[in-house]
């Protein structure tokens, strides 16, 4: 069952704090509202703020949606308190105290709720490019296709999340793992009301394997297709109007730098498999700030995309705007009124 070798049993004594940070708890609760409000006013913009956009606009609130259950999942839901360099930890959240889950089964959650970002991710840049398409029917699929495009690339996070559960140990084999691999910290798990623990075995290896096929596979998507849309806007540019032109290369870039801010969960992905790999002793730290960027995703492609997408950000823009001139009107009523009656008071004195 155990994949370690004899001297690496033996290494396996590191000091790992089973408590709670306080400024970890602290973020928990502040990223929850944060990205409860800046997702809900994206959703807000993206429904009723995109003009004539066609059905793409459910595609954006797709992507929005599946961020925000990531970050609503880590930061209430699960509350996952990491014990690196063990590979594994416990989970604080309200799944945990109030539901009594699993800690594996939220942990696989977590896996299915990060791959769908990238299903939606994948799937916006499907839909758009499809759009495009139609300038010059090159690429353009047909309905079946296209259906079975879309359902295969949204079918990824459950066959990533069964991976994971696969390769979960039962409770018995887990504290059979914890006694043969971390001895020094048997007493702190026996603490511990549940936690998780992972294995290096086959399915988690099968896992990796798939995980790191859809990050390569999506990277050869996105750059394909992004080929592939501007090549088709710049060939056919004098078959457009300019409007249409301009509205498909503003939709394109705001996509790409969307796009861009999935280095806040391929980063730290990255990192994580990385201090699996040479079992650094100060790990530990790192989860937490790991932990800290996953979270942070859907609230930076919110303001991304509002700030990228000229018509959202016109319309956050004009709001500003109107909140000001609002204020500056009734700062300047106030002020003549006033003086009105500065004045009127003083004429009256006067007459008298």
């Amino acid at each position: 069952m155990v994949m370690f070798t004899e001297e690496q049993l033996m290494s396996f004594t590191y000091i790992v704090d089973f408590g709670v940070p306080d400024w970890f708890k602290l973020y928990y609760h502040v990223i929850s509202v944060v990205s409860t409000i800046i997702s809900s006013f994206s959703v807000y913009v993206i429904l009723f703020q995109s003009g004539k956009m066609d059905g793409y606009r459910y595609y954006l609130f797709y992507m929005q949606f599946a961020g925000w259950l990531m970050d609503l999942h880590l930061s209430t839901l699960m509350q996952f308190i990491p014990l690196f360099p063990v590979f594994g930890g416990y989970c604080t959240g309200v799944l945990t105290h109030i539901f009594g889950i699993d800690d594996s089964f939220q942990t696989t959650y977590t896996a299915f709720t990060i791959c769908l970002v990238a299903s939606a991710l994948n799937s916006c840049f499907v839909r758009k490019h499809q759009a495009i398409s139609k300038i010059s029917s090159k690429y353009l699929l047909n309905d079946i296709p296209y259906i079975v495009v879309i359902f295969l690339l949204n079918f990824y996070p459950v066959v990533a999340a069964t991976l994971l559960y696969l390769s979960m140990l039962t409770k018995e084999n887990q504290i059979i793992l914890v006694k043969e691999v971390y001895p020094n910290l048997v007493d702190n798990f026996a603490h511990l009301p549940n936690y998780v623990v992972f294995d290096s075995n086959f399915w988690a290896i099968v896992f990796f394997a798939f995980i790191f096929f859809g990050c390569t596979y999506t990277l050869i998507l996105i750059v394909t297709t992004t080929y592939q849309m501007f090549n088709i806007l710049e060939n056919n540019r004098k078959h457009i109007s300019t409007s249409n032109y301009a509205k498909h290369r503003a939709t394109l870039r705001s996509l790409l730098a969307q796009f861009a801010t999935c280095f806040l969960i391929v980063a730290p992905a990255s990192i994580f498999s990385f201090l699996i790999v040479i079992r650094y002793e100060h790990s530990q730290v790192a989860t937490h700030w790991i932990i800290v960027a996953l979270t942070l995703h859907s609230s930076a492609n919110a303001i991304v995309m509002i700030i990228t997408y000229p018509p959202y950000r016109n319309f956050v823009m004009l709001w500003k705007q109107n909140r000001s001139f609002h204020f500056s009107t009734v700062h300047r009523s106030s002020e003549m009124h006033t003086r009105m009656n500065t004045e009127r008071s003083f004429a009256i004195t006067v007459t008298s």
